[in-house]
Order: structure tokens, then C-alpha cells, then sequence
């Protein structure tokens, strides 16, 4: 009995092992669109700062809009919907991460967060009146970094999740995750001292994030000027179909000329 006690025990360390040395691989899937040779955005100007890229449009206001995009593909494929962005006349950043589009390097949390740093010193050198942050799924966590550095007047966080840590925990139940992971991307802790407007919307139907999740981070957003928007019938990819989610983007991203 005691043999077999310690074999259990032994491939639950082995897993535990595989988990942790497995984190990125299993979380980050970049795609190798070429940065420069992105069509979708031909008409966008392809910029660097302090090592980050990023895809720049001007617009007609002094409000600026910045997108965070999830865990998989490019900033590039995000050009699909950057006709409900371009509406609102508010200058336009897509911001590539680290390790994505042919990157040569890997993606972590620490690289990613690092990029959020130089957009926002990028942002800091500019005359914007109003900055606006926008990130979904794993772009949520980009997104409340970048408004826990401050300087932000409006959030808004699609399909997120409270933080990483709770997302595994809800996966991988029998296995310790606050221990295991080291991309904890902890959007509650980030968003402790946030006090602007924060909207944020999730469909009632995702299986890959599920709501109760989003659910927490706005229970436990600091500020009070806050919007829970839940849609009916919408899943984490097919979000965007949903007119729900078409107007509550359009009302948040109006500039008032």
C-alpha cells in the first residue's frame, strides 16, 4: 500500500513538473506574421519604441485608443476589426507583444509587461487629452497594467479574467497553480489603486474564461466608476458578432469633437 501511495505521489510531482516547465508553451501561441508586412494595417504607420511595436493611426481628436490583443496570433489579425475602433475618429495603437509576429524571442509575462511600459512612456511623450486602454483575454492583464502605471481614463477590459492564477486553478484543481505559475498576470492587484472608468464585458456562454472570473475583478475593482456589461448567448471568440457588444463599444469609444 505504502508503494503505491508513493508511486501516486511521484506522478502527481511529475506532472506538477511538466506543468510549471510547460507554463508559457501552453499559454502564449504567437503566430509569425511578419511585423512589416501586415496588409490589414498597410495604412497604419508600423512603429518602434524602446524595442516595442506597435501599428499607429492618427486620428481626428486628441483621444487615443490602445489595444491589448489575447494570447494567440498578432496584433495583425486584430486588423478585422479595427473598422468599430476607427469609427470613434480617437488616434489608434496596436500593440504587438514580444515574442510574437517573428519575434525571435519568447513571451512571458515579465517582456509583455515591459512592453506595456514603453507604450505608456510612448503615450507620456505625446499631447493626448484623453487615453483610453482596451484589452481582451490575456490582453486584459496588459490592459490593467497598463492602467495600474497610472494616467489612464478609461478601461475596458473584454472576456478578462480576475488574474491567471484563478483561470489555472479553475484547470488544473488538484494542482497548487499560486505555486506553479509564474505568469500570474494578477489584474485584481494591478487594478488596487485604479480610480478612472472601467467597463467590462463578457459573454455568459465562455467556456475558455468563464464570466464568474470577470465577475470578481469588477467586485474587486477599486474604483466606483465602474460597468459590468454580461451578454446573452455569446462565447469568448464569437463575442463580437453580438450587437450587444457592437453598441456597448460604440457608446464607449465616442469622442465628442
Amino acid at each position: 500500500m505504502l508503494k503505491f501511495f508513493i508511486s501516486i505521489a511521484v506522478v502527481y510531482l511529475i506532472i506538477a513538473l511538466l506543468l510549471f516547465l510547460s507554463q508559457k508553451a501552453m499559454i502564449y501561441h504567437p503566430n509569425q506574421q511578419d511585423f512589416y508586412n501586415c496588409r490589414g494595417f498597410a495604412n497604419y504607420e508600423k512603429l518602434h519604441h524602446n524595442g516595442t511595436r506597435f501599428y499607429l493611426k492618427q486620428g481626428t481628436s486628441n483621444k487615443i485608443v490602445v489595444y491589448y490583443h489575447g494570447n494567440a496570433g498578432s496584433a495583425c489579425d486584430r486588423s478585422c476589426i479595427k473598422p468599430l475602433f476607427e469609427r470613434s475618429g480617437a488616434s489608434l495603437i496596436f500593440v504587438e507583444y514580444a515574442g510574437y509576429s517573428n519575434d525571435v524571442i519568447k513571451p512571458s509575462q515579465k517582456r509583455i509587461t515591459e512592453d506595456v511600459k514603453n507604450i505608456h512612456d510612448y503615450i507620456s511623450g505625446e499631447q493626448y487629452g484623453q487615453i483610453v486602454v482596451y484589452g481582451q483575454s490575456l490582453g486584459s492583464g496588459a490592459a490593467s497594467y497598463h492602467a495600474g502605471l497610472g494616467d489612464v481614463d478609461q478601461l475596458i477590459l473584454v472576456t478578462p479574467f480576475s488574474s491567471m492564477t484563478d483561470l489555472v486553478q479553475m484547470k488544473i484543481r488538484i494542482f497548487p497553480a499560486k505555486i506553479l505559475l509564474t505568469e500570474k498576470y494578477d489584474n485584481i492587484k494591478w487594478l488596487q489603486d485604479f480610480d478612472s472608468s472601467l467597463l467590462i464585458v463578457h459573454g455568459d456562454q465562455d467556456q475558455l474564461i468563464p464570466h464568474k472570473l470577470s465577475e470578481k475583478l469588477f467586485q474587486r475593482a477599486a474604483t466606483q466608476d465602474k460597468e459590468y456589461v454580461l451578454i446573452e448567448g455569446s462565447g469568448h471568440n464569437d463575442i463580437w458578432a453580438a450587437p450587444v457588444f457592437q453598441e456597448t463599444m460604440k457608446k464607449a469609444l465616442e469622442v465628442v469633437h
